[in-house]
């Protein structure tokens, strides 16, 4: 049997892209794109992260829905690279 050579990704791996990506305020086309995403997996994971304060909605002058990490967020992602990088030493 042949061994795919893409790991999938973790469901923590898809939030920490999307509130990396969001960093500075983000369409959504670009979030989809960065984190090869489909426009439901999107939305899926967009609500999940709006719902537990991880990322915040606005439109600008457009109407266009920006997406921005919240400070929560950012600590979510200060821990994850920290714990990322301990895992990545130890080769797991």
């Amino acid at each position: 049997m042949n061994k795919s050579r893409f790991k999938q990704r973790s469901r923590i791996d898809i939030i920490a892209c999307i509130l990396d990506n969001s960093n500075g305020g983000s369409r959504k086309t670009r979030l989809i794109y960065k984190c090869n995403l489909s426009f439901s997996q999107f939305n899926h994971y967009k609500n999940y992260l709006i719902d537990n304060d991880l990322l915040k909605v606005s439109n600008n002058n457009d109407g266009t829905e920006i997406f921005d990490v919240t400070e929560k967020g950012r600590e979510f992602l200060r821990d994850y690279k920290k714990i990322k990088s301990v895992l990545d030493r130890m080769h797991i």
